[in-house]
């Protein structure tokens, strides 16, 4: 004889009799309205045959329905009065699971209002997580932690897609964000580097660039800082690049390309003489240039 086979992975042995199997989803939502009948009030544990069917999210009251929802809470320990199968459309059932609190004496009247607002709350709640499933054997494709508290009705859960649709069913959930505080010496080294940036950019605003390009055929060149030290003294042929507070120019021909921190400078005459510094370009007398 073969062996038995094995049931699929993830749904609880049917009973005998022909009952059908119960999913992971379904067992969940059925143990959460279990919980709701146990903790709710009255109206908890009274809900109409279309919302306790909605729950597991089958719209119609079919027979492979009620079996489907009563195989569910018959393994999470409910019971239902009168039984999902004889039940009539409309009727409102009672839920019952093992050492209930009885629920406190009201007229019908106000249980029937008390359920209209409550219910609504629990089994939507319910029918929610049963759209995270579709109706083949691989009910559930991704099943996440789920914490269903019915009565204050908090419910935390994940990005589930679902095999069915191809859609996902999403809850916001709030995560806190900390930041590190730096230390002393992190904080030092940070202001050290702002210092030094910004002495750099002083500096680079006391200095000027002069960039000094000769003609074909090169031309007479001399200059210094203005101070006495020479910076270039003799004939040009390509380019130099002069970077000083100040920069005294003697140049011989008028052809020569001369800019000052990327801006041009005319040249008058051969020979020239520039003062340069940074508040601007001045020329310079025959007797006040270098070299003369």
């Amino acid at each position: 004889m073969d062996d038995a086979e094995e049931p699929p992975s993830g749904e609880q042995q049917p009973p005998s009799g022909g009952t059908p199997n119960v999913s992971l989803a379904d067992a969940a939502i059925a143990a959460a309205i279990g919980r709701a009948a146990a903790q709710g009030r009255g109206p908890d544990r009274a809900p109409t045959l279309e919302q306790l069917l909605a729950a597991f999210g089958e719209g119609e009251a079919t027979t492979d329905a009620r079996a489907r929802v009563e195989a569910a809470l018959s393994l999470a320990g409910v019971a239902v009065e009168p039984e999902l199968r004889t039940a009539a459309p409309g009727q409102r059932l009672t839920l019952a699971t093992p050492g209930m609190t009885p629920a406190s004496d009201r007229s019908p009247v106000l249980t029937a209002l008390y359920a209209a607002g409550a219910l609504a709350l629990i089994l939507g709640t319910a029918f929610a997580v049963s759209q995270l499933v579709d109706d083949g054997e691989d009910r559930v494709t991704a099943l996440t932690e789920t914490t269903l508290t019915i009565g204050t009705l908090a419910t935390t859960t994940t990005t589930v897609p679902t095999t069915a649709t191809g859609t996902t069913a999403t809850t916001t959930t709030t995560a806190t964000s900390t930041t590190e505080t730096p230390t002393a010496e992190e904080r030092a080294a940070k202001k050290r580097a702002e210092e030094l940036a910004a002495r750099k950019r002083a500096e680079a605003k006391k200095t000027v660039t002069v960039r000094v390009q000769a003609p074909t055929g090169g031309t007479f060149l001399c200059v210094d800082d203005g101070e006495g030290n020479s910076l270039f003294n003799g004939t040009l042929a390509g380019k130099e690049t002069f970077k000083a507070k100040r920069v005294l120019l003697n140049i011989g021909l008028a052809t020569t390309r001369v800019t000052v921190n990327g801006k041009a400078v005319s040249l008058s005459g051969s020979p020239t003489g520039l003062d340069v510094t940074p508040k601007g370009v001045k020329p310079l007398a025959l007797g006040s240039r270098p070299c003369a």
